[in-house]
């Protein structure tokens, strides 16, 4: 060492200090940057409790503790130039608190973390919000002080003389800079507000609060000489150079995540795309159910839907969409198929991978060509799927909810809709008229008629109560108003803002109807039918709120006595306003209780034009016959409600409805809610042809699970001849239906989905099937499918509804031979 430098930097001295701009620069663009990353972190993390929640905090840890405070000190140190340059008299730091100062700050924030993200999640008082967001503050610019004046006091060769007023400072600037920057984080977060700008902002508020914190406590730092550094210059270079690898890496997941965030955006909208399966919740406040990025838990079911003829429609009027409304409202009749379901599909190659809740590319697009039975495959994909978003959502397939009464069209290019429609005068002039959907309202036809759309989306329906909304929240979901998650929703959907609105406004309706099955009484209907506008089948008007009944009006609160059933007889087969002038002409004639169940009749007349204010229905022929309003049960149950009703059929030429409270829905789709009602035996008999549709799976996976045949022994080893009757009775069910009577352990929320109870005696057989099967040089295999269960109480083939009875009653009034 020269003799001239302790000469001029003598021991306890104080060397002059200067900066380099350069250096200080880049040291909040380090500092930047760490930040950019934590932020970006936070933000796409993916909701959720123990080791992965733990691990995602840990990395935003990391990349704030690590890269935006520990790479920023020594990038900014390094613009601390002591002296004139001499290299025995610069910082140098020791290796062991250089380590340290590293580990120590990822602890402090992580704690902090932890504790914002238990006030991030749950239904929390502001109180408690307001603790944990300024805890998280705290402790935040805690570690960037502690981090500042420890790792400055690793170094070798001074002491460092600090000033108790920068001190105070720093630490003051980094924790309220860190209090401001998490609160605007996750203020915007929870109002869905936090857009690639505003996540700059809290990053360049992390940034600040980090080099702010470090430039004032480096203003008030003297440093007095302790000793000479003795080596090559360059080791000051090293920390830097660590320093500058830790930012690139930060940069590299930056790109990483922008990556990521394109290609969601690109499953986002191939999603929109397809045919995907929705799961709508409500809590009692009416708020949805949504993600920690605004979405809907929502899923693909396949990319595509093929019809079978280019006329063919997934609508309301499929069978296959009539089933899966009928399975949403009884999942318990098919949830021990589902398994099955997943590993046939997987076996085929429909399903290749477990696919996460907001993926969808697993699912291929199948068609007649591809496959011959498509229908039971789409069936099959629709269950499985449904079983993944329950698993996402940690709740039972029983209770996640029935499926909505229509479909909902995505990817659209206009919320406008430009209907084509002819002159009234019959001319062929055309008109292009632009009608927009109105929001005011929420049940129109026109306004949800998408001819532009490209995906079809199905909604299973659900509202929770306020023990189950905390368990959703406290696993990450949120419930949101609308006015919070309408753009990203709509973005991710690819409709616009006032078509999501509605369908939103449609799905809480929805969810808030009630079942409507009335057990005593008698009531007056309307049974109108028209065809449909493209000629596809019949469509019924209905009440608009409430499309799953008859627009009626009560007759009676008790069934019709004989006497007042042969008095209304006396006018069956009469049109309504002929049922009118006969009422008057009867009246005052027939005696004190002829007249009072004629004037009452009158009167129920009088309030079913009002419900029902269409001429056709003044045409409709009456029928006296009182029918059930829903079927099964004991048919000589007199205390069962009935249905007496007018019957008419409306020319398709005229379309509209003269009150805006009612609807034309297809009659088929009609027919099929009738089927759906609490405790309706249809129930059962659904799920036992679909195990019976479906035992082939069952079967499949039986044969591959059966013991290979003991050796000497002509058959496999469940029948052979070794085997006992106490053998044979331990054998555990693995039939198709396996379940489908079975009380499960635990009630589900739904009634709708509970299939105890509903099918009196059961009897219990022993099945045996023999299949063809060459392997092992065998010809024929018997395979034992376990215990079957048969219901003795239920018929195997569905009742006619109310609706298949009037349309019989319609169609016998318009054939002249049936009705002599």
């Amino acid at each position: 060492m020269e003799s001239n430098i302790t000469n001029v930097y003598p021991i306890g001295s104080e060397p002059n200090i200067h900066y380099l701009p350069w250096l200080i620069f880049l040291s909040y663009v380090v500092s930047l940057i760490g930040a950019i990353t934590t932020v970006e972190l936070l933000h796409r993390r993916v909701a959720g409790a123990g080791w992965r929640n733990w691990v995602q905090l840990g990395a935003c840890s990391v990349s704030f503790g690590l890269v935006a405070i520990w790479c920023m000190h020594f990038v900014g140190n390094r613009a601390i130039v002591l002296g004139k340059g001499e290299e025995e008299i610069q910082l140098y730091y020791s290796s062991t608190f250089t380590a340290v100062s590293a580990i120590l700050p990822i602890i402090v924030i992580f704690m902090g973390l932890l504790v914002a993200d238990h006030f991030h999640k749950g239904m929390k008082g502001r109180p408690t919000r307001y603790f944990a967001m300024l805890t998280c503050g705290i402790c935040s610019g805690a570690a960037v002080t502690e981090m500042h004046y420890l790792g400055n006091n690793g170094t070798t060769d001074y002491r460092l003389l600090n000033d108790w007023r920068h001190i105070a400072g720093a630490a003051g600037i980094a924790v309220g800079a860190c209090i401001v920057s998490f609160a605007l984080f996750f203020h915007w977060s929870a109002h869905w507000m936090n857009t690639l700008w505003r996540r700059l902002i809290v990053a360049c508020f992390l940034a600040l609060a980090v080099s702010g914190m470090h430039w004032t406590a480096a203003a008030g730092t003297r440093y007095q000489i302790i000793g000479y550094h003795e080596g090559p210059g360059t080791a000051r270079n090293v920390n830097m150079i660590i320093a500058i690898c830790l930012c690139l890496s930060a940069c590299g997941v930056c790109f990483a995540l922008g990556f990521l965030k394109q290609r969601l955006h690109r499953i986002l909208k191939e999603r929109a795309q397809q045919v995907v399966l929705a799961v709508a919740t409500f809590d009692e406040e009416g708020r949805l159910l949504v993600t920690q990025s605004g979405l809907m838990p929502c899923q693909t079911i396949t990319r595509q839907f093929h019809q079978r003829t280019f006329d063919e429609e997934f609508s309301t009027t499929h069978a296959v969409f009539q089933w899966i409304y009928r399975i949403s409202r009884n999942w318990g009749g098919i949830v021990d198929l589902v398994p099955f379901m997943r590993d046939h599909l997987v076996s085929t190659g429909y399903l290749q991978t477990y696919t996460p809740v907001m993926g969808g590319t697993s699912r291929t697009s199948i068609g007649y060509d591809d496959h011959p039975n498509y229908s039971s495959t789409f069936r099959e994909l629709f269950c499985v799927t449904a079983q993944d978003i329950a698993r996402s959502l940690d709740t039972r397939l029983q209770d996640l909810g029935c499926l909505y009464e229509d479909l909902f069209t995505t990817g659209t290019l206009s919320s406008n809709l430009r209907i084509i429609r002819r002159e009234p005068t019959g001319g062929n002039a055309i008109i292009a008229a632009e009608v927009a959907a109105s929001p005011g309202d929420v049940e129109t036809g026109v306004a949800n008629s998408i001819l532009f759309g490209k995906g079809q989306m199905l909604v299973l329906t659900r509202k929770v109560a306020t023990e189950e909304a905390n368990r959703l929240q406290n696993a990450g979901y949120r419930f949101a108003n609308l006015e919070q998650i309408g753009e990203p929703l709509a973005r991710s959907l690819q409709i616009p803002r006032e078509e999501l609105s509605l369908m939103v406004a449609r799905l809480q309706l929805f969810c808030n109807r009630k079942p409507w099955v009335p057990t005593t009484g008698t009531y007056l209907a309307a049974f109108l039918i028209q065809p449909s506008p493209s000629f596809k089948g019949l469509d019924i008007i209905v009440p608009r709120h409430t499309p799953d009944r008859l627009p009626l009006v009560p007759l009676s609160p008790n069934a019709i006595m004989p006497s007042e059933a042969k008095l209304l007889a006396q006018l069956d087969g009469m049109s309504l306003d002929e049922c009118l002038v006969r009422i008057v002409q009867n009246l005052g004639t027939a005696g004190n209780e002829s007249d009072l169940c004629l004037e009452r009749f009158r009167n129920a007349i009088k309030e079913l034009l009002k419900e029902v204010p269409e001429s056709v229905l003044r045409c409709a022929t009456f029928s006296s016959q009182p029918l059930r309003v829903n079927h099964g049960g004991s048919p000589n149950d007199s205390n069962q409600a009935r249905v007496i009703a007018f019957c008419g059929i409306k020319e398709v030429y005229n379309q509209s409805l003269q009150s805006k409270d009612l609807r034309h829905v297809p009659l088929s789709f009609f027919a099929c809610q009738q089927r759906v009602y609490p405790g309706c035996p249809d129930h059962a008999i659904l799920a036992r042809k679909t195990h019976t549709e479906f035992s082939t799976l069952l079967a499949g996976s039986t044969m591959e699970k059966q013991l290979p045949p003991r050796p000497g022994s002509k058959w496999p080893w469940p029948f052979s001849k070794s085997r006992n009757t106490s053998e044979l009775s331990m054998q555990p069910d693995n039939s198709s239906e396996k379940g489908l009577f079975n009380v499960t352990p635990y009630a589900s929320t739904d009634a709708t989905n509970n299939p105890r109870n509903i099918l009196g005696g059961i009897m219990v057989s022993q099945d045996v099937v023999i299949s063809e099967n060459t392997k092992d040089g065998c010809q024929m295999e018997m395979i034992d499918f376990g215990l079957s269960s048969v219901a003795t109480g239920v018929e195997d083939r569905e009742q006619l509804t109310l609706v298949d009875k009037l349309m019989s009653i319609t169609t016998s009034f318009r054939d002249p031979h049936t009705r002599s």
